[in-house]
């Protein structure tokens, strides 16, 4: 029971806690630049997937932000508060208009970085069905054997998967570059890690 809560902790933690408190306090920076795609950034998509698809990323993420974010709404909600009248003393307006606008943007680089990351997507989940199904054929192999499961092994592969998947979820949102070969990494570990899981459990 602890285990499975210590389980739940960590799942909450990683998919919701850590990406929240993010795109909530990293807009407060007032460095603009830290919330643009650079150009590093861009050209390493370009070389990763060559330039129409990396093109078609770019055409995706605008047409889909458009339609969930400008579209709706809630853009021009967010950018125009504090009202029109010019009259902001004690900067509230100029901070509120300012986290707004870095805001956006910082969900605009990340649902950018979310179709980036979908091109791998079908190969990760091609690996990790075939990881987890040798693993498992093995821990059977073992048991039939008299073999014994490592729970050791199994409790940091399992820490290490929701490590894996999480900062997955958490870069999107990092104001630091993420060059395209980032996911090739995540693409060989997670696998690997599923592997251990599964034969260890």
């Amino acid at each position: 029971m602890a285990s499975s809560s210590r389980f739940v902790r960590h799942v909450k933690w990683w998919f919701f806690v850590v990406p929240l408190l993010a795109s909530v306090l990293l807009p407060i920076i007032p460095d603009r630049g830290l919330f643009e795609i650079s150009a590093a950034e861009s050209q390493s998509t370009v070389r990763a997937l060559g330039d129409e698809r990396a093109s078609n990323a770019v055409d995706t993420t605008n047409l889909l932000f458009r339609r969930f974010f400008v579209t709706t709404g809630a853009v021009q909600a967010t950018l125009s508060a504090g009202g029109d009248d010019g009259f902001d003393a004690d900067g509230t307006r100029s901070f509120a208009q300012g986290w707004g606008r870095h805001f956006w943007m910082l969900m605009y680089r990340a649902l950018y970085r979310a179709v980036v990351m979908k091109a791998w997507l079908a190969g990760t989940v091609v690996l990790c069905t075939a990881a987890w199904v040798d693993g498992t054929m093995r821990r059977k192999i073992r048991a039939a054997a008299a073999g014994f499961a490592s729970p050791l092994s199994f409790h940091l592969a399992m820490h290490g998967v929701l490590m894996v998947l999480g900062s997955a979820f958490v870069v999107l949102v990092l104001p630091v570059p993420i060059i395209a070969q980032w996911w090739t990494i995540l693409a060989i570990f997670l696998p690997l890690l599923l592997w251990i899981v599964s034969s260890s459990a």
